[in-house]
């Protein structure tokens, strides 16, 4: 696609893209780093390095990375929409959430949560006395030749060759995301990056020239979620560690074939997930170790007039639902439907095939259950 669509400039190899959550495992590997050099220990509590910290003695650096710590996710809250526009240092981000009543007890269960690597980058700014940045460069970047990867975090910054990001309108359209500042997330979805950087650092992180055999264990041991920001599971019955990211404008996923030594990157600026668990990903696992998958059909196919007034009314999401309790509202526009959250987001639900439907913002079938007497 478009590195950017208002120049006319296309998307390149050495094209910079924002990978949101894929900053998580770089997060992980410095405080991995930390813990080798004897700076800090994965069980040390929180207060031990900043001291005064809510429910600091309770929750440890281990909680942290493995995101076992119950502090809520800074991004769920009613105030996040005004907040992520602001600038912050990591202080003030993380004041943000610091006080707010934990979700459950430390170590008990497991909730992805951005705070909780926000907390880690004051942890390893505190114990490096370096900012977040700095860190990563001189112990992570700079050993590994990754010479594209920067912080984000700065809006001033000029960042040579970065894609700018766009999001779904319509069915074939796109339009500028909502504007945020990226220090909203530094340390949790913070970093710039291209493609061969991140396989350079994937490469060094599993062929264990980044971290010593103790601490790439705990990376690999197997965990609910996404501790040290990778998901565990399996492809083609191979092992697979996952790592994926989405925030407004972008998508990014990496997979790393353990046994194989085989790496899937797949960046875009798009803020649809068509570079996670889409057709195009699964095609490019396909191509290296099974059979094509058969693409699902995207191109809208006509109703007939009103056909979808039925559909069109009040829905509530569950309370496992990424965004508990969500509600939206489907409005009836003819040839498709236009979803309103009730955050205020709007996107677009067309009909691709009888009884089947397509969001292009969430890149989800859409499907309507019905009752006994037919009614949706």
């Amino acid at each position: 696609g478009m590195a950017n669509y208002e120049l006319g400039v296309v998307n390149q190899p050495w094209t910079r893209f924002h990978v949101a959550s894929v900053t998580k495992p770089f997060t992980a590997a410095a405080v991995l780093l930390l813990e080798e050099r004897g700076k800090l220990s994965l069980d040390d509590s929180v207060s031990r390095h900043l001291p005064g910290y809510p429910n600091g003695d309770r929750i440890r650096i281990k909680h942290l990375v493995e995101q076992t710590a119950g502090i809520p996710n800074l991004g769920g809250g009613p105030d996040w929409a005004r907040q992520e526009r602001l600038p912050y240092t990591t202080e003030e981000l993380v004041a943000l959430f610091k006080d707010l009543p934990l979700e459950f007890e430390p170590g008990s269960q497991s909730r992805y949560s951005n705070s909780n690597y926000n907390l880690l980058t004051l942890i390893i700014e505190k114990v490096s006395g370096q900012s977040y940045e700095s860190f990563l460069r001189e112990n992570i970047w700079n050993p590994l030749g990754l010479r594209t990867t920067v912080d984000g975090s700065d809006m001033t910054r000029l960042v040579p060759n970065r894609a700018a990001g766009v999001e779904p309108a319509g069915i074939r359209d796109v339009r500028l995301p909502r504007f945020i500042d990226w220090s909203s997330r530094r340390g949790s979805g913070s970093l710039v990056t291209t493609a061969s950087d991140l396989d350079r650092f994937v490469e060094a992180l599993y062929g264990g020239k980044l971290l010593q055999p103790a601490s790439l264990a705990k990376v690999l041991a197997p965990a609910e979620g996404f501790a040290y920001g990778w998901a565990r599971g399996e492809r083609f019955g191979r092992k697979v560690m996952r790592g994926s990211g989405r925030s407004p404008g972008y998508n990014a996923s990496v997979q790393r074939y353990l046994d194989d030594g085989t790496t899937v990157i797949v960046l875009t600026n798009s803020y649809s997930p068509v570079g996670q668990d889409s057709v195009f990903l699964a095609g490019i696992h396909a191509a290296v170790f099974g059979p094509a998958p058969v693409p699902p059909a995207l191109l809208p196919v006509r109703v007939k007039q009103g056909s979808l007034a039925e559909l069109a009314g009040q829905y509530q999401m569950p309370q496992e639902y990424f965004v508990p309790n969500a509600t939206l509202e489907l409005i009836d526009r003819g040839s498709q439907l236009e979803a309103v959250w009730s955050n205020g987001a709007r996107n677009t639900i067309y009909p691709v095939a009888p009884g089947r439907f397509l969001d292009r913002n969430f890149w989800a079938d859409v499907s309507f259950a019905r009752d006994s007497v037919g009614k949706v």
